[in-house]
């Protein structure tokens, strides 16, 4: 290919240019103030629950229709719902 002719990356020197031309300059306060900050962390209270069967088969039902929620599919059973619903409770737990 004789007539291919390279081109120079003029401008190039645009993508390496500083993005902050002003030095930001915090006083020692607030650089303190900022790494030296505590926040309330929450106590985290891990309970262990115990589950049949049924519910564990109800459990990977549910997550399938979490997980594929576009899909269509019927109204689950009254007595399903009610299942459904002790299940979520049992989960959650007492209210605090």
């Amino acid at each position: 290919m004789p007539t291919f002719k390279r081109v120079s990356l003029a401008g190039s020197e645009e993508l390496f240019r500083p993005t902050r031309p002003q030095v930001v300059t915090d006083t020692d306060e607030v650089i303190k103030g900022a790494v030296d900050r505590h926040v309330e962390v929450k106590e985290v209270v891990y309970r262990t629950l115990n589950f049949t069967p049924d519910e564990i088969e109800l459990l990977l039902e549910a997550i399938q229709v979490a997980k594929y929620p576009d899909r269509p599919r019927a109204k689950p059973a009254l007595d399903k719902f009610d299942s459904l619903d002790a299940l979520r409770q049992k989960v959650q737990g007492p209210p605090e």
